[in-house]
């Protein structure tokens, strides 16, 4: 489509952002990132790395489709990252467990394997001793749960680190403390962003702002529907294999990471950019983690912080252009599931680009469905 070698400007720079730049630097574009603050440091920092969006089987088909594909890509992307820049981001096949209570088990169960079968998934119910059997730090009082063993994780704190190595290998400009003030547009075409006096000119610029994607394309007065949604979590630090799952119970989760750590989240909260944490928060996620597993109340607390997800309608992101401007595009929305969804999203907003055949099916992720 370009004579020329195509510049790009992706705007944000987190785990989408990043790898967006990655992606498109792989095609032949020059890329040039920037980011507002410090690479990956927001939602992308704070997020538990579970590759699979959180009972799959409540979200819309075009979210696992994401998911699907870029399951399948990760294990590969995380030894090429390992080859391109020395840090493994520990894709760990740690497998979910999905625990239910007696009175709500066979409806979940019912729909959950039904879904599994669907998507190709291995999953197995689980009776008491067969649950404390996989996990017997376990509370007793648990008797029913669900084991689909091929769903992995990333230590995302190790996944932007590797990312930023392969991005500096490739050549991609990465420009910190660079907040994009506006948008250099001639005609119907967007010919690069502003940051502060700074012109950078670009034929291609990708939005993947995250919770900020809508604040940045209000100048332009284009409505995008996401919002943030702040995420508490908290991290102990226990000995490697006491926990061996990611556990799933009410809609909270126990992360196990390799060197023994284990994350506690997460807290959904409407409070805008506010980014602080609550002694409420805390006391709930405490509450049900050592709940889940009791010998949690005697493990050192490490960490507690907060991130903002960037909340979309039904949590199904945005990975479009932008209509009515030529050579703007969009990647953000992604809610929860960022981490998931994003080599395939990466690789979707890139086909849109580059005019190739997308690996699924635009239409579904378009600001106007």
């Amino acid at each position: 489509v370009y004579e020329e070698k195509m510049k790009v400007v992706v705007v944000g720079g987190g785990i989408m952002g990043m790898m967006t730049a990655r992606e498109l630097s792989k095609s032949g574009a020059a890329v040039t990132l920037l980011e507002q603050g410090k690479l990956g440091q927001e939602s992308s920092w704070a997020g538990g790395g579970i590759l699979s969006p959180i009972y799959p089987w409540t979200y819309a088909d075009s979210v696992n489709a994401l998911a699907k594909w870029s399951q399948q890509q990760y294990p590969q992307l995380a030894e090429e990252l390992i080859d391109e820049g020395g840090v493994d981001p520990q894709w760990t096949q740690s497998g979910l467990l999905v625990l239910a209570n007696e009175t709500t088990a066979d409806a979940m169960f019912a729909k959950a394997t039904n879904w599994a079968r669907g998507y190709g998934l291995a999953c197995e119910r689980l009776d008491g001793r067969m649950l404390h059997e996989q996990e017997p730090e376990l509370a007793e009082s648990h008797t029913q749960g669900l084991l689909f063993p091929e769903i992995a994780q990333i230590r995302n704190p190790r996944l932007i680190k590797s990312l930023r190595a392969s991005c500096l290998k490739r050549g991609i400009t990465l420009l910190e403390n660079s907040p994009v003030s506006g948008f250099v547009v001639s005609g119907k075409k967007v010919r690069g962003v502003s940051v502060g006096e700074d012109k950078h000119e670009a034929d291609v610029v990708v939005i993947c702002a995250g919770a900020w994607s809508a604040r940045l394309l209000t100048s332009m007065n284009i409505e995008v529907p996401i919002k943030p949604l702040r995420g508490q979590m908290l991290m102990y630090r226990t000995s490697p294999g006491q926990i061996n799952r990611i556990t799933l119970s009410e809609g909270h989760y126990v992360i196990p990471r390799r060197d023994g750590r284990v994350l506690a989240g997460s807290t959904q909260e409407d409070v805008g950019f506010d980014k602080s944490t609550t002694q409420e928060a805390l006391l709930e996620l405490r509450h049900t983690a050592e709940t889940l597993f009791p010998f949690l109340a005697e493990a050192e607390l490490e960490n507690h912080w907060s991130g903002l997800r960037p909340e979309s309608k039904a949590g199904i992101p945005y990975i479009c252009m932008v209509s009515g401007l030529e050579g703007l595009f969009l990647n953000a929305g992604h809610f929860r599931n960022g981490v998931v969804l994003a080599p395939a999203s990466v690789r979707l907003v890139t086909d849109l680009i580059l005019q190739r055949t997308p690996i699924l099916e635009p239409l579904d992720y378009g600001l106007e469905r």
